[in-house]
């Protein structure tokens, strides 16, 4: 106890002490005080400070900077001043404290990425030792060793160490290696983990000068270290206060063994009705009284995640009507991951201010911007990876001055929490730096920028790129020389690419060159140099992923490691990098996770996601370290799986006691990723259990947390428009009662629509008419107007050219022939490696071998076949495509030499018997020219016959072709025919003309061969030259049926041309492999049934044609 010294009069013995009743003052007794609200507990803390001194030193711990925030404001509020207070959480304090005993040591604090190194090291050298053997088959994958340091920094944390895992079997004893392992290299790397610090701190607390009264405000206690650091403080405070939730039977467990007292129940603060019983009897084994729910309770249910963030925002809009500060009301979170895109969008419409705390904040592009370049460098430089890199934003404003050296940002680790960084509380993305940043008068645009990525084939390797990007500069060079002064807008399009290579060339190869420039190996030290250096080069907003960086300045001295353990150690975190939120929450709604809602109150209170593994989320068993083996340990502090059923159940009770007025439950009844319905989880049935008095079954719940609105997925908006939180919500939620309401009555009322934004009256009207029983210009190219017909006077059948190929998609559907002939659109590619040999780059490269063999059998006069030079035509051949492939090869780089190699055997054996059978055949049809072009001056053709023309041929009335002739075969007789060689299955039916209208190679090319050569014509061939089309032909004779059948392609298309009706009118099946579905969507078909199909005739003419 401690006493005042007493009072002893000089006659008094000296064994005689006389002690005045009055001079007694009985020593403060430390005290752990538990009540189930946030708000009593804050009331008790509020209490034991204001008895404090004003000018007497308190240490405040808490579990969140916010917390001890709010508790100390609180405070100075009430008297008006204050000091000497420090607040701290217990990591920070722990770290303080630990401070000079670890610098005497030489040690350095580790933070959770570089314990996950440290793991990922002892992982990685173990495997190289062979000593694991239970953990063997997934030591090697990308979690494991994050799994690891979890499961160790909670073994230390609760002092157990190797011996004690050895006991566990196979699994304990490749724990226990680890554990060493991981031991041995900290201390070589002279790092101190939590435990470590801990442990440090309780060290240093003798020599420590500490404030006479310490208040620790709901600060959670989960391992044995953690309560023994708080023991030795308590030791040394003569005041101490504790406060804890109710239901939080771990951290109360400790605390009373820390402090050495019994807890004790607050006297309540909170309000009386639902909220009050809530709160009371939320888990408890009481029987609440019997009492309908008061407006201080609500739940609802909505129809998915989406929609429920919605109606949050409408509820804190209508509390902040009521005169509820923004700051005053909080949306606390079990399943952030699920809640955060849509919470954002939502208070984005609402226009409300949120503060996001961490680990509920939008992702930052940067981490990932960083690890699409170390995957570039892993994989080669590959283009596809630096094309995923200019794809997130993150290019740096080319004006910006370079650093002198690579700039160093502060760390923020786990162990030493720091406050958050300043910045304003607005929280709309600032404007795009880049903006205004023009090359030649045009913006710069990464996707010009992909575009010669694809065009330079440039794929990967430091010397492909350099050689690429020079060999398409040269090529671009050629092209715009060869058409100086013909063609101005040709040679302005050839100017802007030449500019944007140029750009680019002189971003991307230095940045290439230091991804080259990676070491093999190196010590993290050296990597982190190099990795400061490349983020500040390549990132646009450096400063978050170089803190993350720093965090492993401690690893220095430790490798050598490679590139894939550094994405190893690096990816988790990068792909979780957040923006940093303000520092102060003052003035937002609080969206933060349930369990960071621990010495917090406010007003208003949402708690969203009451669903079937959503709150209470799945309880899963820890994957290294496994509840029977925690059990055998026998640590009552190791979490197992009660212990993690406990931590959902305080997860419900720490939210609904943050709240002080109101509290608003939900959760949505519709999965809608799953495309199923959602079960309401048990926690609304206990919810309403301990409000109500009575235990509800789940039918009841659902239909009682119907809203009244009746919240449809399909029409997002309220039942009132003065409740809508935006414009488009007041939209629907007034269109609404006039879809079943009285036409007569209605008309004209929601006109506005059509005139306040043409955008959103053009799409409203689309949608409605390409679902009506007419033809509308919803469905294509129908009925337009002068403008449109003025631009497609150019695309007429007597004004351009067409190819035989763009034609055949005017059968499948005009409104492809549309998109493919005239407005030109095709898929996006990318610069990958190729792994197989697709459809098309097979045809092309068999197309080119064709070319190439037939015109060195010409030159070496092997022409015609003959079955005695066969050995030497097919030594040719194996030359020509060793070359060709060769070629192909250093344009596409694939990925799988084997599987590329595969494929060119394929195409060996193919054409090999495409010539056996062509010098055996003794029909009398020789080769005569080959890749005959015509109309194709605009394209750079080396493989063209001397005897291609330039322009194009007019064949049929108005028809102008526009193409390239395989071969032209020639027969003894005199005459010739056009053949075009296919690679893929045979399609066309025996005795087909034009396949109605979708095989128009024969007839159309032998129409034109008529006009490029003096002889007689006889047909055209199709020649399905491989295996795959089983070396079949097909036959097509220039006779008066095909000349018909041409006439008529040629008439229906040109008048189709000169309606202007190309509609989306698909043949049975076309849609399913269509590239364009994206663009019309997959109910085509069905929407074309529904219209008059007398517009159609000359279409289903066409597709009758044999």
């Amino acid at each position: 106890l401690r006493r005042p010294r007493p009072f002893v009069p000089a006659w008094c013995p000296d064994t005689f002490v006389l002690r005045v009743a009055a001079d007694y003052t009985p020593a403060p007794v430390p005290r752990v005080v538990v009540a189930p609200d946030a708000a009593t507990r804050l009331a008790v803390a509020d209490e034991w400070l204001a008895a404090q001194p004003l000018d007497a030193e308190v240490l405040v711990v808490g579990p969140t900077w916010e917390a001890c925030d709010d508790l100390v404001r609180s405070a100075v509020v009430q008297a008006r001043a204050r000091f000497g207070t420090v607040r701290l959480t217990l990591d920070r304090l722990a770290a303080r404290l630990a401070t000079p005993v670890l610098a005497a040591d030489g040690r350095v604090p580790a933070g959770g990425l570089s314990v996950t190194a440290v793991a990922a090291r002892a992982v990685h050298l173990l495997r190289a030792e062979d000593a694991l053997r239970y953990f063997a088959p997934v030591a090697g994958r990308p979690g494991f060793p994050a799994a690891v340091a979890r499961t160790l920094e909670e073994l230390r944390m609760n002092d157990v160490g190797p011996a004690a895992l050895r006991r566990l079997g196979a699994s304990g004893a490749d724990l226990a290696a680890l554990a060493e392992r991981v031991q041995r290299e900290l201390a070589a790397a002279r790092l101190a983990d939590r435990a470590l610090v801990f442990e440090a701190a309780r060290g240093a607390l003798p020599d420590a000068r500490l404030p006479a009264a310490m208040l620790f405000l709901d600060v959670p206690l989960a391992s044995v270290r953690e309560r023994e650091l708080v023991a030795a403080l308590a030791r040394r405070a003569p005041e101490v206060l504790a406060t804890a939730p109710r239901g939080d039977a771990r951290t109360i467990a400790q605390l009373e063994a820390a402090l050495g007292c019994a807890a004790e129940a607050a006297r309540p603060r909170r309000r009386s009705g639902s909220l009050g019983a809530l709160q009371e009897h939320l888990f408890e084994d009481s029987t609440p009284p019997r009492a309908g729910l008061d407006e201080t309770v609500t739940l609802r249910s909505w129809p998915g995640e989406a929609r429920e963030a919605v109606e949050i925002a409408r509820a804190v809009q209508a509390a902040a009507a009521r005169g509820v500060p923004f700051d005053r009301m909080a949306v606390l979170l079990r399943s952030p991951t699920d809640y955060r895109e849509h919470l954002e969008e939502a208070f984005r419409r609402a226009a409300i201010p949120a503060f996001f705390a961490r680990g509920t904040r939008r992702p930052d592009p940067a981490g990932r911007a960083l690890l699409a370049l170390l995957a570039c460098a892993a994989e080669k430089l590959s283009a596809r990876r630096f094309a995923e890199y200019l794809s997130l934003a993150q290019v740096p404003d080319p004006d910006r001055p370079a650093d002198p050296e690579p700039r160093w940002v502060p760390p923020e680790p786990d162990l030493l929490p720091t406050a958050p960084a300043t910045e304003p509380l607005d929280d709309h993305l600032p404007p795009d730096p880049d903006s205004a940043a023009v090359v030649a008068g045009s913006l710069r645009a990464p996707w010009r920028w992909e575009r010669l990525l694809v065009d330079s084939s440039v794929i990967g390797g430091k010397e492909r790129w350099a050689r690429r990007l020079a060999g398409l500069e040269r090529e671009l060079a050629l092209r715009r020389a060869a058409i100086a002064g013909e063609d101005e807008l040709r040679a302005a399009a050839l100017d802007r690419q030449l500019a944007d290579l140029a750009h680019l060339r002189d971003f991307a190869l230095p940045l290439i060159d230091r991804l080259a420039a990676l070491p093999a190996q190196a010590t993290w030290g050296e990597w982190l140099g190099q990795l400061r250096a490349l983020a500040t080069a390549a990132l646009r907003s450096p400063d978050a992923v170089l803190a993350i960086l720093a965090e492993l300045e401690p690893m220095a001295p430790v490798g050598p490691v490679d590139l894939d353990e550094v994405q190893l150690v690096l990816g988790p975190r990068l792909r979780e990098l957040t923006v940093p939120p303000p520092r102060r929450r003052y003035g937002a709604v609080l969206i933060t996770a349930a369990e960071a809602a621990r010495g917090l109150v406010f007003d208003v209170v949402f708690v969203p996601g009451l669903a079937e593994k959503l709150f209470p989320r799945k309880i899963v068993e820890d994957p290294i370290l496994l509840d029977g083996q925690r059990a055998t340990l026998d640590v009552p502090a190791l979490t197992t799986r009660h212990a993690r059923g406990a931590a959902e159940r305080l997860a419900l009770r720490l939210a609904i006691g943050a709240a002080r007025e109101r509290v608003l439950l939900s959760y949505p009844r519709i999965d809608v990723e799953q495309a199923r319905p959602r079960v309401p989880s048990f926690y609304g049935l206990e919810a309403l259990r301990a409000a109500e008095g009575a235990l509800p079954g789940f039918e009841e719940l659902g239909l009682r947390a119907e809203p009244e609105s009746g919240g449809r997925l399909g029409w997002p908006a309220p039942k009132e428009p003065e409740d809508a939180i935006d414009e488009a919500e007041y939209d629907l939620a007034l269109l609404a009662p006039l879809l079943t309401a009285d036409p007569e009555t209605t008309a004209g009322t929601a006109t506005y629509l059509l005139t306040a934004n043409s955008h959103l009256a053009r799409a409203l009207r689309a949608r409605a008419r390409r679902w009506l029983r007419r033809w509308t210009p919803a469905d294509g190219l129908v009925d337009p107007d002068p403008l449109a017909r003025e631009a497609l006077a150019r695309h007429q059948l007597g004004a351009r050219s067409f190819s035989p190929t763009g034609l055949q998609h005017f059968a499948l559907c005009p409104y492809r022939f549309l998109l493919q002939a005239i407005h030109r659109l095709e898929p996006r590619e990318e610069p990958a490696a190729i792994e197989v040999l697709d459809p098309l780059t097979r045809g092309a490269l068999f197309h080119d071998v064709q070319f190439e063999v037939l015109s060195e059998l010409r030159a070496a006069g092997l022409l015609p076949y003959r079955p005695a030079d066969l050995e030497r035509t097919l030594a040719t051949l194996d030359v020509v495509l060793e070359r060709v492939a060769a070629r192909y090869a250093e344009d596409l780089s694939p990925a799988i030499p084997r599987v590329w190699q595969d494929g060119i055997e394929t195409i060996r054996c193919d054409l090999r018997e495409w010539l056996r059978r062509a010098a055996s055949a003794g029909d009398g049809w020789v080769p005569h020219k080959f890749e005959l072009s015509f109309g194709l001056a605009d394209r750079d053709r080396p493989n063209a016959d001397p005897a291609s023309v330039g322009d194009p041929v007019r064949v049929l009335g108005d028809l102008t072709l526009r193409g390239s002739i395989d071969l032209v075969e020639r027969h003894a007789r005199g005459a010739v025919r056009a053949t075009d060689h296919k690679t893929g299955k045979a399609r066309a039916a025996d005795g087909v003309v034009i396949g109605g209208g979708q095989v128009l190679q024969p007839v159309l090319y032998a129409l034109a061969l008529e006009q490029l050569l003096p002889e007689p014509v006889e047909g055209g061939r199709l020649y399905y030259c491989t295996a795959d089309g089983g070396f079949q032909e097909r036959v097509v004779p220039l006779d008066a049926e095909s000349r018909a059948s041409a006439g008529t392609v040629a008439d229906i298309v040109g008048r189709a041309l000169a309606d202007g009706f190309l509609p989306a009118a698909p043949v049975a099946g076309a849609c399913r492999w269509c590239d364009y579905r994206p663009v019309c969507g997959p109910y085509e078909e069905a929407r074309v049934a529904r219209k008059p199909p007398e517009r159609l005739a000359d279409l289903a003419r066409l597709r009758a044609l044999r």
